[in-house]
Protein backbone atom coordinates (compact mmCIF):
# COMPACT_ATOMS: atom_id res chain seq x y z
CA UNK A 1 0.00 0.00 0.00
CA UNK A 2 0.84 3.42 -0.95
CA UNK A 3 2.13 5.62 2.08
CA UNK A 4 0.63 9.24 0.66
CA UNK A 5 -2.35 10.51 2.26
CA UNK A 6 -1.70 9.44 5.41
CA UNK A 7 -1.54 12.85 7.19
CA UNK A 8 -4.91 12.98 5.96
CA UNK A 9 -5.66 9.83 7.17
CA UNK A 10 -3.73 11.05 10.51
CA UNK A 11 -5.90 13.60 10.76
CA UNK A 12 -9.59 12.07 10.12
CA UNK A 13 -8.66 9.82 13.25
CA UNK A 14 -7.45 12.84 15.03
CA UNK A 15 -10.82 14.79 14.84
CA UNK A 16 -13.14 12.60 16.13
CA UNK A 17 -16.87 14.48 16.67
CA UNK A 18 -17.73 12.29 19.49
CA UNK A 19 -21.52 12.29 18.71
CA UNK A 20 -23.37 10.59 21.36
CA UNK A 21 -26.71 10.35 20.00
CA UNK A 22 -28.29 11.83 22.72
CA UNK A 23 -31.58 13.38 22.55
CA UNK A 24 -30.62 16.81 23.68
CA UNK A 25 -26.90 17.75 24.05
CA UNK A 26 -25.55 20.78 25.55
CA UNK A 27 -22.49 23.39 24.91
CA UNK A 28 -18.77 21.41 24.75
CA UNK A 29 -16.00 23.80 25.70
CA UNK A 30 -14.86 25.37 22.91
CA UNK A 31 -11.78 26.74 24.35
CA UNK A 32 -9.00 27.42 21.75
CA UNK A 33 -5.93 27.50 21.77
CA UNK A 34 -3.58 30.96 22.56
CA UNK A 35 -2.93 32.36 19.15
CA UNK A 36 0.18 31.50 17.74
CA UNK A 37 2.15 32.77 14.55
CA UNK A 38 2.82 29.21 12.42
CA UNK A 39 6.13 29.40 11.27
CA UNK A 40 7.22 27.88 7.49
CA UNK A 41 8.57 25.02 9.76
CA UNK A 42 5.86 24.72 12.26
CA UNK A 43 5.05 20.62 11.98
CA UNK A 44 1.59 20.96 14.51
CA UNK A 45 -1.65 19.04 13.37
CA UNK A 46 -4.29 21.37 12.79
CA UNK A 47 -6.35 21.62 16.11
CA UNK A 48 -9.85 20.03 16.41
CA UNK A 49 -12.41 22.84 16.94
CA UNK A 50 -15.04 20.59 19.36
CA UNK A 51 -18.83 21.13 18.29
CA UNK A 52 -21.15 23.39 20.34
CA UNK A 53 -23.22 20.08 20.28
CA UNK A 54 -23.90 17.17 18.35
CA UNK A 55 -26.30 13.99 17.84
CA UNK A 56 -26.28 10.81 16.29
CA UNK A 57 -29.45 10.35 14.65
CA UNK A 58 -29.28 6.65 12.97
CA UNK A 59 -26.42 4.06 12.36
CA UNK A 60 -27.55 0.70 10.57
CA UNK A 61 -24.10 -0.54 11.61
CA UNK A 62 -24.76 -0.25 15.37
CA UNK A 63 -28.16 -0.88 15.03
CA UNK A 64 -28.98 2.15 16.03
CA UNK A 65 -32.00 2.67 14.96
CA UNK A 66 -33.81 7.03 13.55
CA UNK A 67 -35.25 8.64 16.31
CA UNK A 68 -36.25 12.42 16.36
CA UNK A 69 -33.97 14.81 18.15
CA UNK A 70 -33.17 18.12 19.14
CA UNK A 71 -29.87 20.37 19.68
CA UNK A 72 -30.26 23.35 21.33
CA UNK A 73 -27.41 26.05 21.92
CA UNK A 74 -28.87 28.93 23.71
CA UNK A 75 -31.22 30.37 22.09
CA UNK A 76 -30.77 28.24 18.80
CA UNK A 77 -32.89 25.28 17.90
CA UNK A 78 -31.97 22.12 15.68
CA UNK A 79 -34.50 19.71 15.28
CA UNK A 80 -34.19 16.44 13.33
CA UNK A 81 -38.24 14.70 12.57
CA UNK A 82 -37.60 10.91 11.56
CA UNK A 83 -41.05 9.47 9.73
CA UNK A 84 -41.62 6.09 8.59
CA UNK A 85 -43.90 5.00 5.86
CA UNK A 86 -43.39 8.23 4.16
CA UNK A 87 -42.51 8.71 0.07
CA UNK A 88 -38.89 8.06 -0.68
CA UNK A 89 -37.73 11.71 -1.77
CA UNK A 90 -35.64 12.43 -4.35
CA UNK A 91 -33.60 14.94 -3.42
CA UNK A 92 -32.47 16.53 -0.29
CA UNK A 93 -29.96 18.48 2.09
CA UNK A 94 -27.86 15.04 1.73
CA UNK A 95 -29.11 13.88 -1.65
CA UNK A 96 -30.16 14.66 -5.38
CA UNK A 97 -31.78 12.82 -8.22
CA UNK A 98 -27.49 13.35 -10.02
CA UNK A 99 -25.14 12.15 -7.49
CA UNK A 100 -24.43 10.71 -4.66
CA UNK A 101 -27.84 9.34 -1.98
CA UNK A 102 -29.89 8.58 -4.90
CA UNK A 103 -32.95 7.50 -3.73
CA UNK A 104 -35.56 4.55 -4.40
CA UNK A 105 -38.01 4.72 -7.46
CA UNK A 106 -41.29 6.90 -7.12
CA UNK A 107 -43.65 5.28 -5.62
CA UNK A 108 -42.03 3.33 -3.10
CA UNK A 109 -41.63 4.53 0.98
CA UNK A 110 -38.96 5.11 2.98
CA UNK A 111 -38.09 6.36 6.42
CA UNK A 112 -37.74 10.07 6.01
CA UNK A 113 -35.23 12.52 7.96
CA UNK A 114 -36.17 16.29 7.87
CA UNK A 115 -34.34 19.30 9.47
CA UNK A 116 -36.28 22.27 11.26
CA UNK A 117 -33.67 25.06 12.36
CA UNK A 118 -35.10 27.94 14.49
CA UNK A 119 -33.24 31.48 15.47
CA UNK A 120 -34.06 34.48 16.50
CA UNK A 121 -34.73 37.28 13.76
CA UNK A 122 -34.74 34.56 11.59
CA UNK A 123 -37.08 32.69 9.62
CA UNK A 124 -38.19 28.83 10.43
CA UNK A 125 -36.13 26.72 8.39
CA UNK A 126 -37.28 23.33 7.24
CA UNK A 127 -35.83 20.92 4.62
CA UNK A 128 -35.87 16.88 4.00
CA UNK A 129 -32.31 15.53 4.89
CA UNK A 130 -32.63 12.18 3.07
CA UNK A 131 -34.23 9.08 3.41
CA UNK A 132 -32.59 6.27 5.69
CA UNK A 133 -31.79 2.97 4.98
CA UNK A 134 -34.23 0.86 7.58
CA UNK A 135 -35.25 -1.86 5.17
CA UNK A 136 -35.04 -2.29 1.55
CA UNK A 137 -35.32 1.39 0.45
CA UNK A 138 -33.35 4.43 1.73
CA UNK A 139 -30.15 6.61 0.68
CA UNK A 140 -28.09 6.84 4.36
CA UNK A 141 -26.39 3.98 6.36
CA UNK A 142 -25.94 7.02 9.17
CA UNK A 143 -26.37 10.37 9.95
CA UNK A 144 -24.89 12.43 12.64
CA UNK A 145 -25.36 16.52 13.07
CA UNK A 146 -22.87 18.86 15.01
CA UNK A 147 -23.65 22.25 16.01
CA UNK A 148 -20.57 24.84 14.93
CA UNK A 149 -19.79 28.28 15.11
CA UNK A 150 -18.04 28.88 11.70
CA UNK A 151 -18.08 32.48 11.56
CA UNK A 152 -16.79 35.26 14.28
CA UNK A 153 -19.18 37.28 16.20
CA UNK A 154 -22.58 36.57 17.74
CA UNK A 155 -25.01 35.35 14.94
CA UNK A 156 -26.27 32.09 14.92
CA UNK A 157 -24.03 28.82 14.53
CA UNK A 158 -24.18 26.57 11.78
CA UNK A 159 -25.03 23.20 11.43
CA UNK A 160 -22.97 20.15 10.22
CA UNK A 161 -24.95 17.32 8.98
CA UNK A 162 -23.22 14.10 7.37
CA UNK A 163 -24.04 10.50 6.46
CA UNK A 164 -22.99 7.48 4.93
CA UNK A 165 -23.98 6.24 1.55
CA UNK A 166 -22.64 2.62 1.53
CA UNK A 167 -20.82 1.35 -1.87
CA UNK A 168 -17.26 0.03 -2.63
CA UNK A 169 -14.47 3.12 -1.48
CA UNK A 170 -17.37 5.44 -1.02
CA UNK A 171 -18.98 7.86 0.63
CA UNK A 172 -19.53 10.33 3.07
CA UNK A 173 -21.77 13.36 2.21
CA UNK A 174 -22.22 16.47 4.14
CA UNK A 175 -23.40 19.82 4.05
CA UNK A 176 -23.06 23.36 6.60
CA UNK A 177 -26.50 24.88 7.00
CA UNK A 178 -26.31 28.57 8.35
CA UNK A 179 -28.10 31.70 7.78
CA UNK A 180 -26.59 34.95 6.71
CA UNK A 181 -27.10 39.02 8.29
CA UNK A 182 -30.33 38.91 5.84
CA UNK A 183 -31.47 36.10 8.00
CA UNK A 184 -31.44 33.82 4.60
CA UNK A 185 -30.70 30.51 5.34
CA UNK A 186 -28.29 28.39 3.32
CA UNK A 187 -27.13 25.12 2.31
CA UNK A 188 -23.73 24.58 1.68
CA UNK A 189 -23.06 20.68 0.24
CA UNK A 190 -19.70 19.98 0.79
CA UNK A 191 -17.52 17.68 -0.91
CA UNK A 192 -18.08 14.02 -1.11
CA UNK A 193 -15.30 12.42 0.81
CA UNK A 194 -14.60 8.71 0.37
CA UNK A 195 -15.33 6.31 3.41
CA UNK A 196 -17.68 6.83 6.91
CA UNK A 197 -16.82 10.06 8.44
CA UNK A 198 -15.35 13.66 8.17
CA UNK A 199 -12.03 15.47 9.38
CA UNK A 200 -14.37 17.83 10.91
CA UNK A 201 -14.02 21.16 11.51
CA UNK A 202 -10.13 22.48 12.43
CA UNK A 203 -8.39 25.35 13.38
CA UNK A 204 -5.40 25.40 11.17
CA UNK A 205 -3.17 28.47 12.19
CA UNK A 206 -3.50 28.11 15.53
CA UNK A 207 -5.51 31.72 15.75
CA UNK A 208 -8.86 30.42 16.51
CA UNK A 209 -10.59 29.84 13.13
CA UNK A 210 -12.49 27.76 11.28
CA UNK A 211 -11.52 25.34 8.58
CA UNK A 212 -12.51 22.29 6.80
CA UNK A 213 -9.79 19.83 4.93
CA UNK A 214 -11.11 17.87 2.50
CA UNK A 215 -9.49 15.22 -0.29
CA UNK A 216 -9.83 16.31 -4.17
CA UNK A 217 -11.51 13.11 -5.06
CA UNK A 218 -11.63 14.35 -8.54
CA UNK A 219 -8.64 12.81 -8.95
CA UNK A 220 -9.83 9.16 -8.04
CA UNK A 221 -9.11 6.53 -10.82
CA UNK A 222 -8.45 9.51 -13.22
CA UNK A 223 -4.64 8.22 -13.49
CA UNK A 224 -4.33 5.09 -11.93
CA UNK A 225 -6.79 2.44 -10.43
CA UNK A 226 -8.58 3.19 -6.93
CA UNK A 227 -5.62 1.83 -4.53
CA UNK A 228 -3.33 4.15 -5.95
CA UNK A 229 -4.91 7.25 -6.68
CA UNK A 230 -3.39 9.82 -4.62
CA UNK A 231 -5.76 13.46 -3.65
CA UNK A 232 -4.53 17.19 -2.88
CA UNK A 233 -6.44 18.67 -0.10
CA UNK A 234 -8.72 21.46 -0.25
CA UNK A 235 -9.07 23.95 2.40
CA UNK A 236 -12.31 25.46 2.88
CA UNK A 237 -13.48 28.39 5.10
CA UNK A 238 -17.54 29.58 5.34
CA UNK A 239 -19.02 32.97 5.31
CA UNK A 240 -22.11 34.21 5.26
CA UNK A 241 -23.78 31.15 4.09
CA UNK A 242 -20.85 30.64 1.15
CA UNK A 243 -18.12 28.16 1.09
CA UNK A 244 -14.49 29.68 -0.17
CA UNK A 245 -12.29 27.70 -1.19
CA UNK A 246 -9.12 29.10 0.41
CA UNK A 247 -5.82 26.40 -0.46
CA UNK A 248 -3.91 28.41 -2.32
CA UNK A 249 -3.98 32.09 0.21
CA UNK A 250 -0.54 32.38 1.41
CA UNK A 251 -1.84 32.47 5.15
CA UNK A 252 -2.22 28.90 4.22
CA UNK A 253 1.33 27.97 2.72
CA UNK A 254 2.81 27.31 5.90
CA UNK A 255 0.34 24.50 6.57
CA UNK A 256 0.39 23.13 3.08
CA UNK A 257 4.04 23.16 3.02
CA UNK A 258 4.33 20.93 5.93
CA UNK A 259 1.55 18.74 4.92
CA UNK A 260 3.32 18.30 1.38
CA UNK A 261 7.05 17.76 2.77
CA UNK A 262 5.49 14.69 5.09
CA UNK A 263 3.10 13.03 2.22
CA UNK A 264 4.90 13.98 -0.67
CA UNK A 265 8.54 13.33 -0.10
CA UNK A 266 10.32 11.59 -3.22
CA UNK A 267 10.88 8.44 -1.29
CA UNK A 268 6.94 7.80 -0.88
CA UNK A 269 7.17 6.70 -4.22
CA UNK A 270 9.02 3.82 -3.61
CA UNK A 271 5.63 2.28 -1.96
CA UNK A 272 4.11 2.29 -5.78
CA UNK A 273 3.13 -1.17 -7.04
CA UNK A 274 4.11 -1.89 -10.41
CA UNK A 275 5.04 1.52 -11.35
CA UNK A 276 1.66 3.13 -10.77
CA UNK A 277 3.48 6.26 -9.65
CA UNK A 278 1.31 8.35 -12.25
CA UNK A 279 -1.98 9.15 -9.74
CA UNK A 280 1.31 10.30 -6.85
CA UNK A 281 2.59 12.59 -9.61
CA UNK A 282 -0.99 14.33 -10.44
CA UNK A 283 -1.16 14.96 -7.05
CA UNK A 284 2.25 16.27 -6.55
CA UNK A 285 1.91 18.68 -9.33
CA UNK A 286 -1.42 19.97 -8.31
CA UNK A 287 0.07 20.70 -4.67
CA UNK A 288 3.40 22.33 -6.20
CA UNK A 289 0.51 24.52 -7.89
CA UNK A 290 -1.32 25.09 -5.01
CA UNK A 291 2.11 26.61 -3.97
CA UNK A 292 3.00 28.04 -6.12
CA UNK A 293 6.21 26.14 -7.13
CA UNK A 294 4.42 24.84 -10.61
CA UNK A 295 7.43 24.70 -12.73
CA UNK A 296 9.09 23.12 -10.28
CA UNK A 297 6.53 20.56 -9.65
CA UNK A 298 6.05 19.87 -13.18
CA UNK A 299 9.88 19.58 -14.15
CA UNK A 300 9.85 16.35 -11.08
CA UNK A 301 6.73 14.86 -12.88
CA UNK A 302 8.79 14.91 -16.32
CA UNK A 303 11.37 13.34 -14.44
CA UNK A 304 9.38 10.37 -12.73
CA UNK A 305 6.21 9.56 -14.89
CA UNK A 306 5.56 5.98 -15.75
CA UNK A 307 5.88 6.26 -19.72
CA UNK A 308 5.11 2.50 -20.10
CA UNK A 309 1.91 2.02 -19.09
CA UNK A 310 -1.38 4.44 -19.56
CA UNK A 311 -4.67 3.08 -16.62
CA UNK A 312 -6.43 6.08 -17.89
CA UNK A 313 -8.23 5.18 -21.16
CA UNK A 314 -8.03 8.42 -22.75
CA UNK A 315 -7.68 8.63 -26.37
CA UNK A 316 -8.55 10.19 -29.57
CA UNK A 317 -9.61 8.75 -32.87
CA UNK A 318 -7.55 9.90 -35.80
CA UNK A 319 -10.82 8.99 -38.40
CA UNK A 320 -13.99 10.66 -38.61
CA UNK A 321 -16.53 9.30 -37.03
CA UNK A 322 -18.70 9.53 -40.81
CA UNK A 323 -16.20 6.60 -41.82
CA UNK A 324 -16.82 4.33 -38.99
CA UNK A 325 -19.94 2.30 -40.05
CA UNK A 326 -18.31 2.08 -43.63
CA UNK A 327 -15.08 0.44 -41.94
CA UNK A 328 -17.82 -2.13 -40.49
CA UNK A 329 -17.25 -0.36 -37.22
CA UNK A 330 -19.11 0.81 -34.58
CA UNK A 331 -16.11 2.44 -32.75
CA UNK A 332 -12.82 4.42 -33.49
CA UNK A 333 -11.12 1.44 -35.27
CA UNK A 334 -7.97 0.28 -33.89
CA UNK A 335 -5.42 1.60 -36.11
CA UNK A 336 -7.04 4.87 -35.71
CA UNK A 337 -6.95 5.43 -32.01
CA UNK A 338 -4.75 7.69 -30.84
CA UNK A 339 -3.75 7.53 -26.70
CA UNK A 340 -3.09 11.09 -25.37
CA UNK A 341 0.19 11.72 -23.52
CA UNK A 342 -0.09 11.51 -19.87
CA UNK A 343 1.66 15.33 -19.44
CA UNK A 344 -1.20 16.73 -21.93
CA UNK A 345 -3.39 14.47 -19.78
CA UNK A 346 -2.30 16.18 -16.64
CA UNK A 347 -1.79 19.98 -18.02
CA UNK A 348 -5.64 19.66 -19.15
CA UNK A 349 -6.86 18.25 -16.14
CA UNK A 350 -5.13 20.50 -13.60
CA UNK A 351 -6.50 23.34 -15.78
CA UNK A 352 -10.08 22.04 -16.03
CA UNK A 353 -10.24 21.26 -12.26
CA UNK A 354 -9.02 24.70 -11.65
CA UNK A 355 -5.18 24.51 -9.89
CA UNK A 356 -3.63 26.37 -13.15
CA UNK A 357 -5.29 28.92 -15.33
CA UNK A 358 -4.78 28.76 -19.48
CA UNK A 359 -1.69 31.13 -19.22
CA UNK A 360 0.02 28.34 -17.44
CA UNK A 361 -1.36 25.39 -19.22
CA UNK A 362 -0.03 27.17 -22.01
CA UNK A 363 3.08 27.71 -20.66
CA UNK A 364 3.60 24.26 -19.97
CA UNK A 365 3.44 23.59 -23.23
CA UNK A 366 -0.04 22.71 -23.59
CA UNK A 367 -2.87 24.96 -25.25
CA UNK A 368 -5.88 23.85 -25.21
CA UNK A 369 -7.55 25.47 -28.44
CA UNK A 370 -3.98 24.03 -30.84
CA UNK A 371 -4.30 20.92 -29.74
CA UNK A 372 -7.75 20.51 -30.82
CA UNK A 373 -6.86 22.63 -34.08
CA UNK A 374 -3.90 19.77 -34.37
CA UNK A 375 -6.38 16.99 -33.36
CA UNK A 376 -8.97 18.32 -36.33
CA UNK A 377 -6.23 18.90 -39.08
CA UNK A 378 -5.11 15.35 -38.34
CA UNK A 379 -8.75 14.07 -38.44
CA UNK A 380 -9.24 15.58 -41.97
CA UNK A 381 -6.04 14.89 -43.74
CA UNK A 382 -6.36 10.77 -42.54
CA UNK A 383 -10.26 10.69 -43.47
CA UNK A 384 -9.70 11.93 -46.54
CA UNK A 385 -7.03 9.36 -47.58
CA UNK A 386 -9.28 6.71 -46.12
CA UNK A 387 -12.03 7.56 -48.38
CA UNK A 388 -9.79 8.11 -51.37
CA UNK A 389 -8.77 4.12 -50.51
CA UNK A 390 -12.34 3.09 -50.05
CA UNK A 391 -14.56 5.35 -52.35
Amino acid sequence: MHRSNIWFARLRGLLPLGLCGVLLATVASTAAPAATKVGVDDQRDPAPVQPLASALVFDRFEHIKPRSMELKFTDVSVQVEVAEHQPCPTRGILMDDEGEGLSPGQGQFCTVATLVAQAPNHPAFRQVIASLLTGDNGALDTLHLALYQMEAGDGPPQLLLFGYTGGAHCCTVSALVGADRTGAWHVSALPPQDGDGVSGVVDIKHDNGRELIFQDERFNYRFESYVWSVKPIVIYEYTQGQLRNVTTQAVYRPFLRAYFRHDFAPNNMSGFDHGAVNGFLAAYVANSANLGQLQAGWQFMLRHYNRKTDNTGVVWCALDKSAWSRAGQEDCPAPYVRTVPYPQQLALFLLQTGYITHAQCVALGYDPEKIRQTQEQVIARTTARWKAAHP
